[in-house]
């Protein structure tokens, strides 16, 4: 019985050695990695000086992991639950040096009921968004870029900006309705599917930033940062009362004004042609007719959105598309630092 077990395996072995001589294995397994998606408004080359800043929160936050802010809670639950990147400003003493060991990179212990932060960005994708993109071009002087494109650059940075201090960042695209939502999370992976978002560009319709902002309202389940970038070019007192409800939340909010270039300043030329990108009306006149009415009515605006905001504690920026995205982003960290310290 032995001895025809013996012979049975036997076959068996010669059948294998048979089977592997006629179907070789390949010498070595080949690896083929998908091609990363480039995106267009992801600058890394433009984004390195802003390594060792940090977008630190100036209100309390719900956070339920390891972060930079200040957090409404008391105590604390050991519980680890993930790891994130060492940045500078992190205490020493977080750090798991036992991953740094394995991996030769600093790793921070992530744990439960401590501060991470929620960024909700709010991006305008109306028709005046898109100002700028047929008009720069017939001014050599000028950056040939429109709102919609630098609104897209500096909302690309703040994420990135977000995912790589550890914090979790939403986008919310908007007209006069809410186009797209990506919800708030912390990932790499999720920062991809913002900048995924962006490609579609601007949405073609009229503005309503007050309802956009009451839309979006129940979309944020957890108070943190609101940031809205837009041309804000609304009824600012409606608003500012739908910017009420997420006050009465104790969120935190930055307005993020961008306007073109052209728009503060009429172009100098003996002749225009204006046109309202959202409803095609149009009027002829001479720039030099009308200049000082315009830029009164803009003052006017303008100042009223900056008081409306200074009164409730809202923090306004005004942008021009002639200033690189990069140069304003560095600036305003760089005060907030010093301001939150």
């Amino acid at each position: 019985m032995l001895s025809n077990r013996v012979i049975e395996i036997g076959e068996r072995l010669k059948k294998l050695k048979a089977d592997l001589t006629s179907h070789p294995l390949p010498q070595r397994a080949v690896s083929v990695q998908p091609k990363r998606k480039e995106f267009r408004y992801h600058d890394p080359q433009s984004l390195r000086g802003f390594k060792n800043l940090l977008f630190v929160a100036k209100t309390l936050v719900e956070g339920q992991y390891a972060g930079k802010h200040k957090s409404p809670f008391r105590g604390s639950a050991p519980e680890f639950v993930d790891y994130r990147a060492y940045n500078p400003g992190d205490e020493l003493r977080t750090i798991d040096w036992k991953a740094f060991a394995r991996t030769d990179r600093h790793y921070i212990k992530l744990f439960e009921k401590e501060t991470d932060m929620n960024c909700y960005l709010l991006l305008d994708t109306s028709a005046s968004m898109n100002f700028g993109s047929k008009f720069s071009q017939n001014f050599s002087t000028r950056l040939d870029v429109s709102k919609i494109e630098y609104a897209s650059y500096l909302t690309a940075a703040l994420a990135y900006l977000m995912v790589k201090q550890g914090d979790k960042v939403g986008l919310t695209r908007f007209s006069n309705r809410i186009e797209s939502h990506v919800p708030a999370s912390g990932t790499y992976s999720h920062l991809y599917s913002i900048l995924d978002s962006l490609e579609k560009g601007p949405a073609g319709r009229t503005t309503s930033v007050a309802e956009a902002l009451r839309k979006s309202f129940g979309l944020f389940k957890r108070r943190g940062l609101l940031i809205v970038i837009s041309d804000f070019l609304d009824d600012p007192e409606e608003i500012f009362k739908a910017l009420n409800l997420f006050l009465h939340r104790r969120f935190e909010i930055i307005l993020f004004q961008v306007l073109h270039d052209l728009e503060l300043e009429l172009p100098s030329v003996a002749n225009a042609n204006f046109i309202d990108v959202e409803n095609g009306d149009r009027i002829t006149c001479i720039p030099g007719d009308i200049q000082e009415g315009y830029d009164e009515r803009l003052g006017e605006f303008l100042r009223t959105l900056a008081k409306l905001s200074r009164s409730r504690g809202i923090d306004y920026h005004l942008l021009n598309t002639q200033t690189p995205y990069q140069r304003v982003l560095q600036k305003y960290l760089l005060k907030r630092s010093s301001v939150s310290r």
